[in-house]
């Protein structure tokens, strides 16, 4: 972990500052960091990738502990101070954006995540490769609420999908005045754990069906399953099916009215497994 001072001369050199609005806050709190990778729960057979690590605040404690690590990093002067920190070091850095990176094989992820693609990343990772079986995320407290929140406004597909596949855990919330240069909110770490009896297959056609209720809040649910279905009828007996009245909106459903849907769909062949 790089401190002030070195963080500072760092960029100096670079003739660069850091860049706020690409969420260039970088964690300086060594206790933080620790509780953050405790949270991991690592073992040597571990394949770890790191999202974003930076100037390596929290890379410079996961070097070592787990026979497979890579980081994938968007910033080319990041990547070269990476390179340069870590010769020889049993890590491979990546020069990438996470958005369109598909080698994704490790069973654990860890990431300080900008707040503009926190969501992005969030979906990208966890909807497309079953691999990952553990998440450490850390993120700014308002899309902590936001991504978690269970109704309400809030309340959205991705937190559907989520809620159903994963078990979630706060695990701490970081002060603004842990990070150079100094955000203008707290953080949060999350811990997202894979429910291994839940099926990634169904996760994912949840997760289709809830962007599709949800794809106009100010419509009802009927309306907005129709536009599926484009048959009144039947999109009525998918909610009869489902003891679910047609004037609800999306916002207003329950986890498991999710999954009856979606199981109903299934039934019907709409989708399949």
């Amino acid at each position: 972990m790089l401190t002030i001072n070195e963080i500072k001369e760092y960029f100096k050199l670079e003739n660069s500052s850091p860049n706020k609005d690409l969420g260039q806050n970088f964690l300086i709190d060594h206790d933080a960091i620790l509780k953050i990778i405790d949270s991991l729960d690592l073992k040597k057979e571990d394949k770890l990738l790191e999202v974003g690590p930076g100037l390596g605040s929290l890379t410079d404690d996961l070097v070592g502990k787990t026979i497979d690590f890579s980081a994938v990093e968007y910033d080319t002067k990041f990547v070269k101070f990476l390179n340069n920190s870590y010769e020889g070091k049993n890590i491979k850095i990546i020069h990438s954006n996470i958005l369109k990176f598909k080698d994704i094989y490790q069973n654990k992820v860890i990431g300080n995540l900008p707040y503009y693609i926190t969501t992005d990343i969030i979906e990208y990772l966890l909807l497309n490769f079953e691999s990952i079986k553990l998440a450490v995320f850390m993120m700014q407290e308002e899309c902590f609420e936001r991504i978690t929140a269970l109704k309400g406004k809030d309340f959205n597909s991705i937190n559907v999908f989520l809620k159903y596949l994963f078990n979630i855990e706060k695990v701490l919330k970081v002060n603004k005045t842990s990070f150079y240069p100094v955000p203008s909110v707290n953080s949060i770490v999350i811990k997202l754990t894979k429910k291994e009896e839940k099926n990634i297959g169904f996760a994912q056609i949840l997760y289709k069906i809830a962007r599709i209720l949800f794809q106009n809040r100010r419509k009802t649910i009927f309306n907005n399953l129709n536009t599926l279905l484009k048959n009144k009828e039947n999109t009525l007996k998918v909610l009869k099916d489902t003891n679910l009245e047609p004037n609800l909106r999306a916002e207003q459903l329950k986890l498991e009215d999710f999954e009856n849907i979606t199981n109903v769909l299934l039934k019907l062949q709409v989708f399949k497994l």
